[in-house]
């Protein structure tokens, strides 16, 4: 597995946003241990009945997790590749992109995934979605940046931030195909880094300086 550890890109101005967004998580977390949050929970079912309160939850999804395993890995890719995002997004509107990566996320997990739902209620929860769009960006913007990496158990190197990505999103790709309906949402992993490909090219094209 491929750990990343740091990026050597310094932040642009303080990451505002990128903090709130891990401090949410966090405590969205702790509460889930204290009270029922299932209905915050995205469930394809709800979504495809027309549920109004699904649309609540193509947001409310994106702060709940599974363990603490997965929270942890998702804040670390968050606070590693998020300060740069939302530096050249800038604050306001990289929390408009975060956001619209995990609907993104969710909708091709819903649409794209014909095992989402069939061996499992399609339900979905996790940040995953949104950094995954932040990584697209983050591909994009700084594709030169260094990521210092650990591959678990054997050793320590740094790579460029195109390769780390690359190889990354590549793996979730031939995790979809290997291991089909195993209750990851890899579909929404890749929906969610195109999304976060498509919106920042569009900015890049028309705001970015």
């Amino acid at each position: 597995m491929f750990i990343p550890l740091k990026d050597t890109n310094p932040a642009l101005r303080l990451p505002t946003i990128t903090y709130i967004l891990i401090s949410l998580n966090i405590l969205i977390f702790l509460l889930q241990h204290m009270y029922s949050l299932s209905g915050f929970v995205f469930s394809k079912a709800a979504f495809i009945s027309g549920d109004p309160v699904s649309l609540v939850t193509l947001f409310s999804y994106q702060f709940l997790h599974g363990g603490w395993g997965h929270l942890i890995f998702n804040l670390l890719f968050l606070f590693i590749f998020g300060d740069n995002i939302e530096g050249s997004l800038g604050p306001r509107f990289f929390l408009i992109f975060y956001l619209a990566c995990g609907v993104g996320a969710a909708l091709s997990e819903v649409f794209l995934d014909p095992y989402f739902g069939v061996n499992d209620p399609g339900f979905l929860i996790g940040a995953s979605g949104s950094i995954s769009g932040v990584l697209g960006a983050y591909a994009l913007r700084y594709p030169k940046a260094k990521i210092l990496t650990w591959v678990t158990f054997v050793f320590f190197f740094q790579v460029r931030a195109i390769w780390f990505i690359g190889i990354w999103i590549a793996t979730q790709f031939l995790y979809q195909m290997m291991t089909p309906g195993d209750g990851t949402a890899y579909i929404a992993h890749i929906g969610g880094f195109i999304t976060g490909l498509t919106i920042y090219s569009i900015y890049h094209r028309y705001q970015l300086r």
